[in-house]
């Protein structure tokens, strides 16, 4: 019987703070690089949440929500951070987002199975690309709760940030528009390009890093 909850955790070691240490590290990384917004819709390429999302699939969200919460404290005091005069965004735009990636790993799958053979190594190097292609498009389809979490996590987020922009965007909200509407209009084009995103790498990673995570945990 598939399991669509993982509520239990286990005792944390050494390893696992490795393991958290290099994965906020990542977050804060690419957070500094990637976290600055293009005009005019304010499109961030959010590439600090998938090392979140990676320990996410692979640990509990115990140890996801240490890391979120030590993200969520450290990137407030990061330059890439446009919230900070406005702690109430900031709480909506970063860390209440940060937090919907703790509660997502109760309800992604661990099991990461390969529904394909191995492409032939004597094929083509094209045709082995085509075949590795299939083989990770059928995997994705396969794991429709994988999607149904993400798509979900993006529609929360989304509201999320729609109120955080509220609070940021009031004065720049172009005349006779409201700033609701602004609010949405912005951060609906970010979603749906976060969305986009994390369905495309997200699955792919963790495909591509599941012996990788079955010789640690």
């Amino acid at each position: 019987m598939k399991r669509y909850f993982y509520l239990k955790v286990k005792k944390i070691t050494t390893k696992d703070i490795a393991v958290m240490g290099l994965m906020l590290s990542l977050y804060l990384v690419l957070n500094l690089i990637a976290g600055y917004s293009i005009p005019p819709f304010f499109i961030t390429l959010n590439l600090q949440f998938i090392p979140l999302f990676v320990l996410a699939c692979y640990t509990d969200w115990l140890r996801t929500l240490i890391v979120v919460f030590l993200a969520g404290i450290i990137a407030f005091f990061m330059p890439a951070n446009y919230d900070s005069a406005i702690p109430l965004a900031y709480l909506f735009d970063y860390f209440i987002p940060l937090l919907l990636v703790a509660l997502c790993s109760v309800f992604i799958p661990r099991e990461y199975k390969q529904y394909l053979e191995k492409a032939n190594v004597n094929l083509k190097f094209w045709d082995r690309v085509k075949f590795n292609i299939k083989r990770i498009s059928l995997w994705i389809l396969n794991r429709w709760i994988f999607i149904l979490v993400i798509i979900i996590y993006s529609f929360l987020g989304f509201w999320s940030k729609t109120f955080a922009g509220v609070l940021f965007y009031g004065q720049y909200a172009p005349e006779g528009q409201g700033v609701w509407i602004y609010s949405m209009s912005v951060n609906a084009v970010n979603s749906a390009f976060d969305l986009l995103l994390y369905l495309i790498t997200i699955p792919i990673i963790c495909y591509t890093l599941t012996p990788l995570k079955n010789k640690i945990y």
